[in-house]
């Protein structure tokens, strides 16, 4: 990733496409991957992401453009809407896909590809948030919502009312063959943003079962009875069985990173009817050779 930050300084207006051009000495980028970026939602002014290439500068705006070079997104099918309701989408979110505007991008995200498929407009589509969120790189079931009230109603209740479980396949295998982890993660990252178990962290609850045995791997059911920010990656490499694909938490490098969102359960009253999802994985979590 690169991120430049600089402040715009002309004795004239200029447009953000031809002032960040001009500053060639500093963005070491053609005029071409310039407007891209801007296209794609990198370009920041004054902290705010501008999306339009003709916003006039007058000088003194703190600009910030943040790039990752190749970057190869998984597009967006149809067969990933797996349930509609209103104002409410449940989808099969692939890995590899943003749940949401990164700071190197809004274009391409998941709500950007969903608006697009449901032919949401410009206005409907900046409602469109997820109630949830996975990583980048995990899979399965996350539910967005169009509607700013219920979105609110459903993050209000969704640890109260929302039960989850989630498929993980882990190397080395635990001895074990299941496990409650009750450690505590400290709120912030460390410079490579890692979270850690810390005494003095929030809480946490993970129930843990093994499902299937290979050698030296093993298939996991997760259930998290908390929902802090990886949890489930830092809980598993804490206690010695990392998930492949997962080397920010020292797992072995995979094709992937193999952790997926199997079920979704969502009580009354968060919805007028309880309902359960669930979303199968793909056969590479069932092929857990060593």
């Amino acid at each position: 990733m690169q991120d430049y930050r600089f402040i715009f300084q002309a004795k004239e207006a200029m447009r953000l496409d031809s002032a960040l051009a001009a500053l060639s000495a500093d963005i070491p980028l053609s005029r071409r991957r310039i407007r891209r970026a801007i296209d794609e939602g990198s370009i920041y002014v004054n902290k705010k992401r501008c999306r339009k290439a003709g916003t006039m500068l007058k000088g003194g705006e703190h600009l910030r453009m943040v790039t990752i070079d190749d970057e190869k997104l998984i597009p967006f099918s149809a067969d990933q809407l797996l349930w509609q309701h209103r104002t409410l989408y449940l989808i099969d979110k692939r890995s590899g896909q943003y749940s949401q505007e990164a700071l190197h991008r809004s274009k391409g995200c998941i709500p950007d590809e969903l608006a697009k498929h449901l032919g949401m407009t410009p206005r409907e589509a900046k409602f469109l948030r997820p109630v949830h969120r996975l990583d980048k790189d995990t899979s399965g079931l996350m539910l967005l919502s169009s509607n700013p009230k219920q979105l609110q109603k459903l993050q209000e209740l969704w640890h109260s009312h929302v039960q989850k479980s989630y498929l993980a396949v882990v190397s080395p295998a635990p001895e074990w063959d299941k496990q409650r982890i009750t450690l505590a993660i400290d709120k912030k990252k460390d410079r490579l943003g890692r979270f850690h178990v810390s005494d003095n962290g929030r809480a946490c609850d993970t129930e843990v079962e093994v499902l299937e045995r290979h050698e030296n791997t093993a298939l996991l059911r997760l259930i998290p009875h908390t929902g802090r920010t990886h949890q489930l990656r830092v809980h598993l490499s804490h206690i010695g069985c990392p998930i492949l694909g997962d080397r920010r938490y020292q797992g072995k490098n995979h094709a992937r990173l193999m952790l997926h969102a199997h079920t979704l359960r969502i009580e009354k009253p968060a919805l007028p009817q309880s309902i359960e999802w669930t979303a199968e994985a793909d056969k590479l979590f069932f092929q857990i050779n060593d």
